[in-house]
């Protein structure tokens, strides 16, 4: 008798250790399918699988943006005769300020207009400070120096044109929407 307890004893860890393997088995199982689903909705989310779209036809074409530049690029530009606009982007009328200037560039016929954040530390050292001298008209990189708003008007690689001030800016901005 007491051999026939230690048989079914036995026979019940071996069948234990099976049920055991098979639980780890449906374990890895469903955390693959957790991870495979997971990863499908994030690449859903970020946009890389569209599920019923028209395809390509909703997709826009990638714009890449030339209108901002650092102030080392003011005597730079191609073309021969543009505009330069400075100004903090945070301060307060900096959206009447690209509202004015998106309207000006969406005109058939203008001149382009170049932004650049003063705040940047790109262009931090083309800001005058507290009663600093400035050259009116530069005519190299190395002396331009600009206050809060400014636009300037190169031609020919050179400073033609020069409007400091808010109410002068939204002035010359009302200018040349017109």
């Amino acid at each position: 008798m007491q051999k026939k307890k230690k048989q079914k004893l036995n026979y019940g860890n071996s069948y234990g250790s099976e049920n055991e393997i098979s639980k780890i088995i449906k374990i890895l199982i469903g955390l693959c399918a957790f991870l495979i689903v997971f990863y499908f909705l994030a690449l859903l989310m970020t946009g890389e699988i569209k599920l019923g779209g028209k395809g390509n036809q909703d997709e826009k074409k990638v714009e890449i943006q030339y209108d901002e530049i650092i102030a080392g690029e003011t005597f730079t530009k191609e073309e021969e005769e543009y505009y330069v606009f400075y100004f903090n982007f945070t301060e307060k009328l900096s959206s009447t300020y690209f509202l004015y200037r998106d309207s000006y560039v969406e005109k058939e016929e203008h001149l382009p207009m170049y932004l650049v954040d003063l705040e940047k530390g790109f262009n931090k050292g083309h800001v005058t400070k507290d009663q600093e001298e400035r050259e009116d008209h530069p005519e190299n990189i190395e002396a331009l120096k600009v206050t809060s708003p400014t636009i300037i008007k190169i031609k020919d690689k050179k400073v033609v044109e020069r409007v400091e001030g808010k109410d002068e800016v939204v002035e010359l901005l009302k200018e040349l929407n017109k």
